[in-house]
Parts: C-alpha cells; structure tokens; sequence
C-alpha cells in the first residue's frame, strides 16, 4: 500500500473519521490544514517501508482497525471466558495482547484488550471487529454485559519515529509516552480523551493512538505539521515481518498458535475460554509440528497462491502476511514444517522463496 492508497483503502473499509479527514480529495492533494508534502511524500511502498523502518517520523491511519467496548456488572468474568489471556488479573489501566479462538484453536482475530475502571477496551486488527463482536454477542446468555462496536466513533492511528513522537509529546503536554507494551496512558487534550499504547510492531520507536473521531484532524494536523508523513499499513507489515511478529488474520489461518508464533498470546492458567480444550491438549503434548519462518520470495504470490512445497516435492506449509523488502523483493511470515531447514528452498505454485530464518526458535 503506498501513500496514495491510503484514501482507497479508507473507503474501501468504509471508515468514516478517515473519509471524513481525507475526504474526496486527488491522492496527492494534501488532508485540509496539514502542510503541503504531509501525505504522500512517497510514491513507492519500498520507500514508505525504508523510511519508516529508518525511524523517520510517519504517521500510520489504522483504517482497518476496530474496536470495542465491554460494559455491566459481568463484563470482566465474561471476556475472562472468551479471549485468550488473562484479563481478571489486570489492575485498572492494565493492557494484555490475546486472541479470540474458534473451538478447534484456530485464531480468529488479535487482540489489544485493556481494563479500565468501567469498561474493558479491545482493539482488533485486521478488519476482524465484526467477528468478534459477532463471537462475543453470541456468547452472551444471562450475562449482565452490553458489548459497544466503536469502529464508527473511535480512529487510531500510529506515531512512530522518534522526531514525531516528541511532537506529540509536546501536544499532549506529557513528560513520557509509554514505552512497553503492558503500559497504555489516557490523556486529557483539547476537550478529548487520548488513549496511547507501545503496541509491539518491530519499528525503532511507536505509539497506538486512539481517541474519538470528532477530535482526530486537529491532532493529525499537530503532528503533520511537526513533520510526519502519511504512511499506509502496508509498511507496517514490512516491520513486523522484519521483527518476526506474526498476525492472526495471516500466520494464524488454519494453525494453532504454538505453530504461528502467536502463543505468548494465550495463557494456559487462567481457566475456561473458547478453545482452550485445545491449548491444553498442545501444552500436554508438548510439540507442534509446523513453526513460524521467514521467507525471502522472487514475487509477490498471489492472495490464493499460499501452499508451500519443498524441494522434494512435499507440502511444507502455507504463505502468511507478504511485505515488500526496501532494498528489493519481497519477505514474508510463513508457517513451515519444522524438518524444513533454514536456508531450505520452497515454493508456492507459482513463485520461489527460501527458508531466511525461525523467530524465536534456536
């Protein structure tokens, strides 16, 4: 996704802050009151990628994802009994990354959930908001929750680079942004209520910012206006591959999250929730087959040209999330046998690729 496809891409998810922000506006015609060159200084996603895995100052619209909110007496027993990880013992303030799973383990969405004194907050990537509300409504019997989809309220971006985060610092009046990912802090600016989180996303420096739709283009002009530029999602996915993170909407697609890099999202103490049968079962057993790999491909694959194949012919995993490399072809998070060895060739139908590395195995 280059600069210029970000307006595409927040129609095309119907996100109406970021319509609103971009509005109807040519590509490469500025956002109303941010300086000139603030959108689109790139034309190459291979650029986007190189600046923003470089620390430049970027802001990120995260039109793909959404967000919930989780109220009434239950609501903390009843998310405790849906996600992943363990919410119950979160103090007031405290984030934790999990997972919404079906009934066999298989991810079906990630999730940034945070307990707050009212309410539980979660944010979902990858355009997995409806399925999770969907999921969580079906769940609700006699529980005394009311489950609040915000896609249409709420707008997030990401502020990365070190120049640009200063910038906000110094809007918001704050002497420290959170630096870890179990930190989010809630500000007061302008009359809005700013929450900011250190999400994990494999870049130098960045910060998650939420906040109401209303309040997003004065603080999006503040930032622009210091020197950030507009950057799509697609870079982010660059980072992460770079940073081995894998993502549930991609790496966790017909996997267990032992086999996609995903199990420090999932806890195997906290007691019932959908799908921890299964968790229990892998913990028991003790190994999984398949791993998550990096891979280095001659092209992009196409969205339905994901099986991999060894050397000797014989299936040896599926594509997860491809990324651009700045300095040339293309990198990806796969899912892989675990006998496939580093440096291994492997290929989709129609494109090569080698066997780079295993993130966070020996």
């Amino acid at each position: 996704m280059r600069s210029d496809d970000i307006i595409g891409a927040a129609r095309r998810a119907g996100h109406p802050a970021w319509a609103a922000l971009l509005g109807e506006r040519p590509p490469h015609d500025g956002l109303p009151g941010v300086a000139a060159g603030a959108v689109c200084a790139f034309t190459d996603m291979r650029e986007e990628a190189r600046h923003l895995l470089s620390g430049g100052p970027a802001l990120v619209p995260l039109v793909r994802r959404g967000a919930l909110r989780v109220t009434g007496a239950d609501r903390i027993d009843f998310v405790q009994g849906q996600v992943s990880h363990d919410v119950r013992e979160l103090a007031d303030g405290g984030v934790r990354d999990a997972l919404l799973l079906d009934h066999r383990g298989r991810p079906q969405a990630d999730l940034v959930m945070v307990r707050r004194e009212r309410d539980v907050f979660v944010a979902v990537d990858d355009d997995r908001g409806g399925v999770v509300r969907d999921s969580l409504g079906a769940h609700v019997i006699f529980d005394q929750v009311v489950i609040e989809a915000l896609d249409e309220r709420l707008a997030s971006f990401v502020v990365s680079g070190a120049e640009a985060l200063a910038v906000l610092r110094d809007a918001l009046a704050i002497e420290q942004l959170p630096t870890t990912p179990d930190t989010v802090i809630q500000v007061g600016w302008r009359g809005a209520d700013v929450m900011l989180h250190a999400r994990q996303r494999g870049l130098p420096a960045a910060v998650d910012v939420h906040l109401l739709s209303e309040h997003l283009a004065p603080l999006w002009t503040t930032l622009a206006a210091g020197g950030a530029v507009s950057i799509g999602e697609r870079a982010l996915a660059t980072a992460r591959v770079a940073a081995g993170i894998a993502a549930a909407a991609a790496e966790g697609v017909d996997a267990l999250p032992q086999e996609a890099g995903l199990e420090a999202r999932i806890s195997y103490r906290k007691g019932c929730y959908l799908g921890q049968e299964i968790m229990a079962r892998v913990e028991a057993r003790g190994n999984v087959r398949r791993s998550l790999a990096t891979l280095a491909l001659e092209g992009a694959p196409a969205l339905d040209d994901v099986g991999l194949v060894g050397d000797d012919g014989r299936p040896a995993g599926r594509v997860g999330t491809v990324a651009p490399w700045p300095d040339g072809g293309w990198t990806a998070l796969a899912v892989v046998r675990n006998e496939v060895r580093v440096d291994a060739q492997v290929r989709t139908e129609r494109v090569a690729a080698r066997v780079l590395g295993r993130p966070g195995r020996p």
